[in-house]
C-alpha cells in the first residue's frame, strides 16, 4: 500500500513538471508572438509615414499645388500609427501579465 502512495506522488510530481514545462513554452511563444506582431504593426506604421514623406517631396516639386492627396495621406499615417500604438500598448500590458509582471495601478485621488 505504501508503495503505490510513493508511485502516485511521484506520478503526480512528474505531471506537474510537465504542466509547468508546457505552460513556461507557451509563456515563451506568447511572447515571441507578441513580439512580432509589435514589429509588424511599427512596420505598418513606418510605410504609411514613408508614402507621406515621398509624397511631401513631390509636392514639394510640384511647387505647393494640389496638396489634398498629401493630407489623406497625412491623415492615413497618422491613423495607422495612432492604432499601432494602441495595440502595442495592449499587447505589451497582455505580455506583462503572461509573464508574471505586476503591472503598476493608477492612484485614485
Amino acid at each position: 500500500m505504501e508503495k503505490e502512495t510513493v508511485d502516485n506522488k511521484q506520478k503526480v510530481s512528474k505531471s506537474r513538471r510537465e504542466i509547468k514545462k508546457a505552460l513556461a513554452e507557451v509563456k515563451s511563444t506568447f511572447t515571441s508572438s507578441t513580439s512580432f506582431m509589435i514589429s509588424a504593426l511599427s512596420l505598418v506604421a513606418g510605410l504609411a509615414w514613408n508614402d507621406v514623406a515621398k509624397a511631401l517631396f513631390s509636392k514639394l516639386k510640384e511647387k505647393l499645388s494640389g496638396w489634398g492627396e498629401t493630407v489623406g495621406l497625412l491623415l492615413y499615417a497618422a491613423l495607422v500609427t495612432f492604432i499601432a500604438v494602441i495595440m502595442i500598448n495592449r499587447l505589451k500590458k497582455i505580455q506583462n501579465i503572461v509573464k508574471g509582471e505586476s503591472i503598476p495601478k493608477k492612484n485614485k485621488k
